[in-house]
């Protein structure tokens, strides 16, 4: 079975009192984290009328790990923003002591308004991020937004230096996995352990293939492509995660899912990736 890019994907939050697909709600609610927490805020770029946002910790020390935590590049993953939002509400102010926190909220705004994996120029935004002699390019598939991405490698780079974690939803799966990239031959105890924060939630999909990648243990290990965190993890990441949650479960589990798995990855700041 395949996903239609355009097929419409809605659920109803009880968390968020909305629907999935409100953009607006969503983006009022993140103001006001931002405020609260003294995040700082760039707009790399606007797609379809809505800003492509990149938030940091309110200080950058020199001695935190450097993380940065995506979300939103299918538009109907729709788990992954609202679980980056749920994060920032439990958060406290003290965790920038630890990490040097960097944010993408909402990469694909117009396909998470629509409910739609793609783009509204029908582009996929988690592809295309090439490298050319090391040097990143985009290609004849870079979407609007992987483009305006591209254009700020350097300051992503530097965002995901100690880590990558973007999050993702599989719209055909009712269990859940990860793909993982560690300087290493197996999986060691970052990809273990992103998967067992999803697999509190959810089953661990079992061994096999999805997407024609070889799952093992519900993990995806090393499967480089042209992918944004594939990209980061080629630019220097130390370590990167994909996380998937399954959409055919109930949204408001999916979104504590997500927040779930973004805590034990900022966890990991505590101790040497």
């Amino acid at each position: 079975m395949s996903r239609n890019p355009f097929e419409c994907h809605s659920w109803h939050s009880e968390i968020f009192q909305c629907k999935s697909t409100d953009v607006s709600h969503f983006y009022s609610l993140l103001e006001q984290e931002k405020v609260r927490l003294g995040l700082n805020r760039m707009k790399l770029g606007e797609a379809g009328g809505y800003p492509l946002w990149f938030m940091q910790s309110p200080e950058q020390n020199a001695g935190n790990h450097n993380m940065l935590i995506s979300a939103g590049f299918h538009g109907e993953e729709a788990a992954g923003p609202w679980g980056l939002l749920h994060l920032l509400q439990q958060m406290d102010s003290s965790l920038f002591e630890q990490v040097n926190l960097s944010l993408l909220p909402l990469v694909n705004p117009t396909g998470f308004a629509n409910g739609h994996r793609f783009n509204e120029l029908g582009e996929n935004p988690n592809r295309g991020f090439y490298l050319e002699s090391g040097v990143p390019k985009p290609g004849e598939d870079t979407s609007l937004e992987g483009r305006i991405l591209l254009e700020h490698t350097e300051l992503l780079q530097a965002a995901s230096c100690d880590g990558i974690l973007t999050c993702h939803e599989d719209v055909l799966q009712t269990d859940t996995y990860v793909y993982t990239f560690e300087p290493a031959e197996t999986p060691g105890a970052f990809s273990h352990t992103l998967r067992d924060a999803l697999g509190e939630f959810f089953p661990i999909a079992k061994d096999g293939s999805i997407d024609d990648c070889s799952v093992q243990d519900g993990v995806i290990f090393n499967h480089f492509d042209t992918s944004f965190e594939s990209f980061l993890v080629q630019q220097g990441a130390r370590v990167g995660c994909c996380s998937e949650t399954p959409a055919q479960q109930n949204l408001d589990q999916r979104i504590l899912a997500n927040a779930s798995v973004m805590n034990a990855f900022l966890a990991m700041t505590k101790t040497p990736v």
